[in-house]
């Protein structure tokens, strides 16, 4: 008989050291900081704290706490499997990290990120973070969603709740883009001059008509999208439980 998932301490040693790994990577983002002047990513020096305005840090950084807490919780510490072995919680980290490294590695090949270029220390060890950041984390987060660590149904609230958070995140980008200075938006489709002149061409830009549309963008993507994903995690997890009349959360 295979031992759970929630009694498999080789499990809870590997999360401990992916999360003990993420910590170190955020605190090294942070502390050793170097702005490269770049015309088309990197046109002004918006400090060290500005890696936090990333949907992709944010919600990385989500994941290091969950994976903290579900070792700890495997390891052993009771009061870790309020937030480790939630599957809510769990669907929410999985959704977040999965988006953004999709996101990430589907504008590549358009050119929408910067290439990996391995010259230097500093630049190999970016590039090592953002593959841990788009591709390992989002394909450790599914290995783990695959064995859930509850027999608990997922229900609606779940779906409704998934969208919160990245509608919240968009707005705030495009409040910050819009009135602090210098402007900045963490990416392309919160600013409107380049939604304006993506979808108009050369047509003389109309700032409320390109709000509208990044608005109405935020809702039918930042919240339908996510909660249609959620909706596909919740049924995944529901058909890998064991008991399917289980409680709902």
């Amino acid at each position: 008989m295979k031992r759970p998932i929630t009694k498999n301490k080789t499990v809870g040693v590997v999360l401990l050291v992916i999360a003990l790994f993420g910590f170190a990577v955020f605190i090294y983002r942070l502390s050793c900081y170097v702005y490269e002047y770049d015309a088309r990513y990197y046109p002004v020096d918006y400090g060290r704290f500005n890696i936090l305005s990333y949907f992709t840090v944010q919600s990385n950084f989500f994941a290091y706490v969950y994976f903290l807490f579900a070792a700890l919780a495997i390891l052993g510490v009771k009061k870790a499997e309020r937030i480790g072995f939630h599957s809510g919680v769990g669907t929410l980290v999985t959704l977040y990290v999965a988006v953004a490294g999709a996101v990430y590695c589907g504008g590549m090949p358009f050119g929408f990120a910067p290439a990996f270029t391995w010259d230097t220390p500093y630049h190999r060890m970016t590039v090592v973070i953002q593959i841990f950041y788009h591709m390992f984390m989002p394909a450790a987060a599914l290995l783990l969603y695959c064995f859930p660590f509850r027999n608990y149904r997922l229900g609606l609230r779940t779906v409704l709740v998934s969208g919160v958070y990245p509608v919240a995140y968009s707005v705030v980008s495009i409040l910050r883009g819009r009135f602090c200075s210098p402007t900045y938006y963490p990416y392309p489709f919160y600013d409107p001059e380049f939604v304006w002149s993506a979808l108009m061409k050369d047509r003389p830009i109309n700032y409320s008509a390109a709000y509208a549309i990044i608005g109405a963008a935020v809702i039918v993507i930042g919240y339908g999208l996510f909660a249609a994903l959620a909706a596909l995690l919740v049924k995944l997890h529901n058909r890998r439980i064991k008991a399917p009349s289980a409680g709902e959360i």
